[in-house]
């Protein structure tokens, strides 16, 4: 199968997420996994408009697919509605790794280029980490080890039966920094106490 028109359809536009939607619908052809296996995650759709591009992207992954010799009966769960879901919850609940070191001078632009695809040289979708919620004032932290293995470190005592919760940003930044970040990036408005009381 050739996918070097879709590559490079990504590789221009500088998109990241279409080649992870990808990957798990080549999954889903060849039986390592359900077409619903991401249905757990949230959110299901884009809370505040879906990428411009997303439609002309789906197409040409579907039409990619459909230039093999991939029986048509293994593609029917690839409708748009499908990509779309798969697309708003790996944007919501992908681990990015980035390279923002010295492009940017200040806190705010580089916590921006940090939930931006531009910046992200690698992503990855960790089930049960991206189980835990956002907090501005986290009690636990994911640790990542050199073999791409998510560990969790608690950053105070956990009481039993407390929710663990990370940082999905910088949390040292402002009340109103972390409201547009988290808006941007996540499709939320951070309820925590931190941000209740504005701090």
């Amino acid at each position: 199968m050739d996918w070097s028109l879709y590559h490079d359809h990504c590789r221009v536009k500088g998109l990241k997420y279409p080649l992870l939607v990808k990957r798990f619908a080549c999954m889903v052809i060849s039986g390592m996994a359900s077409a619903d296996n991401l249905d757990i995650l949230q959110p299901a759709n884009f809370s505040h408009g879906m990428p411009s591009t997303w439609e002309d992207d789906f197409e040409l992954l579907l039409q990619n697919f459909k230039n093999t010799n991939i029986d048509p009966c293994q593609l029917t769960f690839l409708t748009k509605e499908w990509y779309a879901g798969i697309l708003a919850r790996i944007r919501a609940n992908v681990f990015r790794i980035e390279l923002i070191g010295g492009y940017h001078t200040d806190l705010l632009a580089a916590a921006s280029a940090s939930i931006s695809v531009e910046t992200t040289v690698g992503s990855a979708v960790y089930m049960l980490p991206s189980m835990y919620n956002h907090d501005c004032d986290p009690n636990a932290h994911i640790l990542w080890i050199e073999n791409a293995k998510a560990r969790l470190k608690a950053l105070r005592n956990i009481e039993p039966g407390e929710e663990l919760r990370i940082c999905y940003i910088d949390a040292s930044m402002d009340y109103e920094a972390r409201q547009s970040l988290l808006y941007q990036g996540f499709g939320f408005r951070c309820q925590c106490l931190r941000c209740k009381y504005k701090d």
